[in-house]
């Protein structure tokens, strides 16, 4: 099943609850619920009966699934194309991570600082039980269900938070000083910098989300083209790492990487570099199973 945020059409954000998109309309589930206490209790604790007769899609707006996450776990070059190569190797997943309080939801606006952003199409796994130390076969059994997330990242702040420390080298064992790669927190985590939905498709919606097809559009232009079958970890492997020293909660969310830039879209630029066209516009992602992700884009005041 599909279920979602909803506020109906003419209504404030503090009248959100929870609903189940089913035939095109969005019905609410019985006995008001936000998605977090959904998410806490369970599917099979919850129930998810719906009530009424439902509401066309026309008549809501959809909200972030999960308004509010714990924590945002999100994984970085998990693809070839995203590390630039196919002779690079990882031995386990690289990750950062995202605040809550940049969650936005479908239709909602990105604000752009002057230096742009790249999107990242990603598929998201949302943890529904506690996990510590567990198995890739227990992490899986753990998620509550997978949405999609953008993990728009400013570039330049990274290259400008670079920094010289003095350091050893590893080939000559000489300490000497260094250029070390700012870090990524600044980069991906202004305000608006987490669009998520429109859904969280349960594990009953598919069961394999190994090969599934995903895409980024600005303005309908395909910046990105790729597929889950591309990532080098899997959804439940980074769970499972993750879990290995920090315990995830329900309401957690794991992101697990990106796909690659379209040639016509890269150029001869590195995937670090590359930013969306500086002028507002819509961009749009999608991955097969769950649905489209449109947000509006504009210019930082």
């Amino acid at each position: 099943m599909r279920l979602c945020t909803f506020v109906l059409t003419g209504e404030g954000r503090d009248r959100q609850r929870a609903g189940v998109i089913m035939d095109e309309k969005v019905y609410e589930l019985k006995s008001p619920r936000t998605m977090a206490t959904v998410v806490f209790e369970g599917i099979e604790q919850s129930g998810l009966e719906s009530s009424g007769n439902g509401h066309e899609i026309s008549e809501v707006v959809l909200g972030a699934p999960l308004p509010r996450p714990g924590k945002i776990v999100a994984t970085i070059v998990n693809t070839r194309a995203m590390l630039g190569g196919d002779d690079v190797q990882l031995d386990r997943p690289r990750l950062d991570m995202k605040a809550a309080s940049a969650v936005i939801g479908p239709g909602e606006k990105i604000v752009v600082p002057s230096t742009g952003i790249r999107p990242e199409v990603e598929l998201a796994a949302i943890v529904g039980k506690r996990i510590s130390r567990a198995t890739a076969d227990a992490a899986v059994r753990s998620f509550f269900g997978y949405t999609i997330l953008n993990d728009v990242t400013a570039p330049r702040d990274s290259r400008d938070d670079a920094y010289e420390a003095y350091r050893r080298d590893r080939m000559s064992g000489e300490i000497r000083r260094t250029t070390l790669r700012g870090p990524l927190f600044r980069s991906k985590n202004h305000d608006t910098f987490c669009p998520m939905g429109p859904c969280i498709a349960t594990p009953d919606e598919r069961r394999d989300w190994s090969d599934v097809h995903m895409t980024t559009k600005f303005d309908g232009e395909l910046v990105q083209d790729g597929s889950t079958s591309e990532y080098l970890f899997s959804p439940e492997r980074i769970a499972s790492y993750v879990s290995s020293f920090l315990t995830l909660e329900p309401g957690d969310v794991v992101s697990c990487g990106s796909v690659g830039w379209t040639p016509s879209a890269l150029g001869s630029l590195d995937p670090t570099e590359y930013v969306l066209p500086a002028r507002e516009g819509t961009i749009e992602l999608e991955i097969q199973g769950i649905g489209k992700l449109s947000n509006p884009v504009s210019a930082e005041a």
